[in-house]
């Protein structure tokens, strides 16, 4: 075990990555995006770790509290630099604002503002979960979506799969197509926005970048102490991206008949779009903190944790129509066992593993 986690350790030097950080502060940027070739891309880490092919003749780096930067091939270096933008705070806007009635309006407009025709993506998935702070179980597969309408779930094609052995106390229900679909703005009622609509939110500032007026919402308040942003384009009021934490505030006792909750969830989505301006999701993220009560009266803290990348967006007449190659009905992390197995563990490109990530992988492989 010991040679795998050296070649996780040791794979970063030979991957096409760079770090993105803050010109002011040198903090790692998570979540940057960069742009290159038709409808190509990819996302920093959490660690500001990003995949940076070569073979491009131009990149965009983009993220929306700083300013894009176009740069040629000759600039693509190992370190890369965004500066930040500053927050204007009008009054006048604060004053004559309606934040809650912006935000459900801009919710109305997604159908309009998002992909309506079929089309296929390139992603990765990768699941992990932790047991009281420690790593148990990893899953990471590469697939393509297909998502024939608006009003149509997703489906998903496993290629290859890379995974630790299952932690048999605890069951993945959701697989990558529900995962998506549970993150999904365009469904109807769909899971991620209708909490949302019961929240409070407050006008926060707004920044102009590329010409574009971004308006920043915060969100508050609810059942569970809820925080979080919105970030939404005034033109057309799209959704560019939603980060929001659920925290319970009372935990119930936990009981044979109950004997789990949650206690925390946390998701993110980015929104990206096409050269006309038509949206589709280009990255999500979840995670659950479940308090679990076991027949031994053992309770455990576990923290799950999944997270979607897309690089590639595919339209047009190549798009492939196909149904998703699993039984959604079974645990996900049973079901994939099927599926063509990756021998070793190496810095995914369209993903690259962050510190914790790692973690995980040094503490399964470590019992």
């Amino acid at each position: 075990m010991l040679i795998v986690i050296l070649f996780i350790y040791n794979s970063n030097g030979y991957a096409q990555q760079a770090l993105v950080l803050d010109s002011l502060s040198l903090e790692p940027i998570p979540y940057a995006n960069l742009n290159f070739g038709n409808n190509q891309g990819s996302v920093s880490n959490e660690d500001g770790i990003i995949f940076t092919p070569k073979d491009h003749e131009e990149y965009i780096l983009s993220h929306l509290g700083y300013q894009t930067k176009k740069l040629p091939s000759k600039d693509l270096k190992d370190t890369l630099y965004l500066k930040a933008l500053a927050y204007n705070l009008d009054e006048v806007v604060l004053n004559n604002f309606n934040a809650r009635d912006t935000i459900l309006k801009a919710f109305e407009n997604i159908p309009k503002n998002f992909f309506s025709k079929p089309y296929n993506q390139e992603g990765i998935f990768r699941y992990s979960l932790k047991k009281d702070g420690k790593g148990v179980e990893m899953i990471e597969t590469d697939f393509l979506s297909y998502k024939a309408s608006l009003e149509e779930e997703t489906k998903t094609k496993i290629s290859e799969v890379k995974k630790t052995e299952k932690y048999k106390r605890m069951n993945l229900l959701s697989g990558v197509a529900e995962f998506l679909n549970i993150m999904d703005p365009t469904l109807k009622n769909a899971p991620i926005l209708e909490k949302l609509k019961t929240m409070n939110f407050s006008y926060a500032g707004r920044i102009e970048n590329e010409e574009e007026e971004i308006y920043k919402i915060e969100i508050s308040g609810g059942e569970d102490s809820a925080n979080g942003h919105i970030f939404l384009s005034k033109n057309q009021l799209t959704i560019k991206e939603i980060k929001v934490e659920y925290l319970r505030n009372q935990i119930p006792e936990l009981t044979p008949d109950k004997p789990n909750h949650n206690t925390r969830i946390a998701s993110l989505i980015k929104i990206s779009a096409d050269e006309d301006g038509k949206q589709f999701l280009s990255y999500a993220e979840i995670t659950n903190d479940k308090t679990v009560l076991f027949k031994n009266d053992s309770i455990f803290r576990f923290e799950m944790k999944g997270k979607i990348a897309f690089n590639k967006l595919i339209q047009g007449k190549k798009v492939k129509k196909f149904r998703s190659n699993y039984n959604s009905k079974k645990a996900f992390n049973k079901t994939v066992a099927k599926f063509k197995q990756k021998q070793q563990w190496t810095n995914s490109q369209m993903l690259p593993m962050t510190t914790e990530d790692l973690n995980i992988l040094k503490d399964i492989y470590a019992n």
